[in-house]
């Protein structure tokens, strides 16, 4: 995928973001390793229903702005995709959102752990949620950095939720799978909790 094929994807799953109400006003955020230690990265201050290629800004590794419009600067979640790609060198996109029901779960500080869904089982794993970190500052990523070491997924408390992925399409997609199991998971405990699968029925759908 050349340059402008990136910028377009970035724009494109924004607008799939905004869209599904995972964001509201200017929230969320996304990322791309580009070659040479560089990211492509969203600005703080638009909305991701919004986007254009020419808004978005490439970084290096160490949060220096190296590309970018004038009147654009990097989300102000910066730190937290920079602790992404520095700590797991085969990240190649982050994803950052408040999907409603997942932000619903880390804002009760309750993970997404029992394993009642198979698909999340075998695609993402648990998804435990971080101690609490203000929002724009190191403390959000620091938080979040222990768990990111063994998951792929992660939600911020009274936040939002965090995603990764070998390529900024396969971080939107977990995503989905976080969102879709939270929605699940809450109205399995209307229902009562749900039935857990067996520590067995865990490890043979384990990949």
């Amino acid at each position: 995928m050349d340059f402008q094929a990136q910028r377009e994807l970035m724009c494109e799953l924004g607008r799939r973001m905004w869209q599904r109400g995972w964001v509201a006003s200017n929230d969320g955020n996304l990322s791309l390793r580009l070659p040479g230690e560089r990211l492509l990265i969203t600005p703080t201050g638009v909305s991701k229903g919004f986007l254009r290629p020419e808004m978005l800004l490439v970084i290096g590794l160490d949060g220096t702005v190296l590309e970018g419009a004038e009147g654009y600067r990097p989300t102000s979640e910066t730190g937290l995709h920079l602790m992404c790609y520095r700590l797991r060198p085969e990240v190649g996109g982050v994803c950052h959102a408040h999907p409603p029901a997942a932000t619903a779960f880390a804002c009760a500080r309750r993970g997404l752990e029992k394993p009642i869904l198979g698909e999340i089982i075998m695609t993402l794993g648990t998804v435990p949620v971080a101690p609490y970190g203000r929002t724009g500052t190191e403390e959000l990523p620091r938080a979040a950095e222990p768990l990111l070491r063994e998951h792929d997924g992660v939600l911020l408390a009274n936040h939002g939720a965090l995603t990764v992925g070998e390529s900024l399409e396969q971080a939107y997609y977990r995503m989905e799978t976080v969102e879709h199991t939270a929605e699940i998971t809450w109205r399995v405990q209307t229902l009562g909790g749900g039935v857990a699968l067996s520590d067995g029925q865990v490890r043979a759908l384990r990949p």
